[in-house]
């Protein structure tokens, strides 16, 4: 048995590693707002220490003075700036981008006695710690972030298999697990937490599962000796019977005993293989030729049919498949369909493959239909159990024949049977 692996520990470590990425970014991101900030805060203090030499040079000597660093000049407004800067519009405080790489930071400067500011402007391009070094600060930035994934890839990857090998060794405990041969006790060897509960869970499961099967088994087994032995006797007495002479009656009555108990050795062989998984033999397909088969199968049921029956089938028709398989899902079918359609008439005839059984009945009901081949669920007026279809359905999935069970073209019910096996391992769909 193989299950899909759907990766969880992967999918675990996947999601360290884009945590761990997203907090990289992040940081990164902070990082580079902060170093920008606090350049400019650099830039905004030593403008303000400027601004209070000028001013202080102002109230001692009402002229102003130098300036204290190269790169910072005064003006009275826009015309006198540098030409890049004047062409960004009139003078007002701020931060600007000029030609060639120049930077400026502008403040406006009040000084006593004066209406209109002056302004103090300073080119820093000299003075950027972070804008020339952008590229080897993104590039350390980046590469500490890649660091960072990298072991928590490795991390993560590692917690994940660690976190998720006892679930792992419990999906091949249960994937490995035969219907004979259920584990028992093994949730002892699972650590006490959600993996430990779920395994203990599956440990009860598996022993009231056991339990079952065995019971089935000792069934199976009391039934295939109980029914076959007075089965073998019933044939045994028709047959010496039959080798008597009898009258005309008696050896047809005799006749259809025999019949009847064959009938009933192959259905219980057939039902036992059912409930047996390993017995793959009973369903092993064989060509046999379908007329005589039906023949049996509608002189069987003869009794239940109270119209007309017609049989159009050449004889050199042949099915490929399990020939006890076979029989009981015609026997089923029959019996439906004489029971089904007491005024109406029943074919059964070949078609394309197919080995069809149609009657003129009532038909399904919607409810019914939709419901067909389930355990219990048969036609208004039925005086069966429901059992039938239901059996007929897993019978037929086993065997690998393919059922179909529709509406008829003019009313009643079409049920055919496929003349050749298909694989078994897929039910056979129920159309409905």
């Amino acid at each position: 048995m193989r299950l899909r692996v759907h990766g969880l520990g992967r999918r675990l470590a996947l999601a360290f590693a884009c945590f761990s990425l997203l907090s990289a970014l992040c940081f990164s991101a902070f990082c580079m707002v902060f170093v920008y900030v606090v350049e400019d805060h650099f830039f905004d203090r030593m403008l303000a220490e400027e601004a209070a030499h000028q001013e202080g040079s102002w109230a001692a000597s009402g002229r102003t003075a130098p300036p204290l660093r190269a790169g910072t000049s005064l003006h009275r407004d826009a015309s006198s700036f540098p030409p890049d800067l004047a062409r960004q519009g009139p003078a007002r405080a701020g931060e600007f981008f000029g030609e060639a790489g120049r930077h400026y930071h502008v403040r406006a400067l009040h000084l006593a006695g004066e209406e209109a500011p002056r302004y103090l402007v300073a080119e820093t391009s000299g003075e950027l710690a972070v804008r020339p070094r952008l590229r080897q600060f993104a590039l350390l930035l980046g590469g500490l972030a890649l660091c960072l994934l990298l072991v928590t890839l490795g991390a993560g990857y590692w917690l994940a298999r660690r976190a998720t090998a006892p679930l792992s060794r419990l999906t091949a405990l249960v994937a490995g697990t035969r219907p004979e041969e259920l584990p028992r006790g093994f949730a002892a060897g699972f650590p006490d937490d959600e993996i430990g509960a779920l395994a203990q869970a599956l440990d009860q499961a598996m022993a009231r599962i056991a339990a079952f099967v065995e019971r089935e088994q000792h069934f199976t087994r009391d039934a295939s000796h109980e029914l076959r032995t007075p089965l073998a006797v019933i044939e045994g007495a028709a047959f010496l019977l039959a080798q008597q002479p009898l009258p005309g009656q008696a050896g047809q009555q005799a006749e259809r005993i025999r019949q009847a108990a064959e009938h009933m050795g192959r259905t219980l062989r057939t039902l036992l293989a059912l409930a047996r998984e390993d017995a793959q033999g009973a369903w092993q397909p064989r060509a046999f030729a379908v007329l005589p088969m039906v023949e049996e199968s509608v002189v069987r049921h003869a009794a239940l049919a109270q119209g007309e029956v017609s049989v159009s089938l050449d004889a050199r028709v042949k099915a490929e498949c399990s020939a006890d398989a076979f029989a009981i899902l015609l026997d089923n079918l029959v019996a439906n369909a004489f029971q089904h359609a007491p005024q109406g008439s029943v074919r059964i005839f070949a078609q394309d493959g197919w080995l069809v059984i149609e009657d003129d009945g009532p038909g399904l009901d919607a409810g019914v239909r939709e419901r067909l081949g389930q355990p219990g669920v048969k036609r208004a007026g039925s005086a069966g159990f429901g059992l039938g279809l239901s059996i007929t359905r897993r019978v037929a999935a086993r065997a690998g024949i393919a059922l179909k069970i529709e509406d008829g073209a003019k009313g009643g019910v079409r049920a055919a049977l496929g003349l050749a096996a298909q694989c078994a391992a897929q039910p056979a769909p129920l159309s409905p």
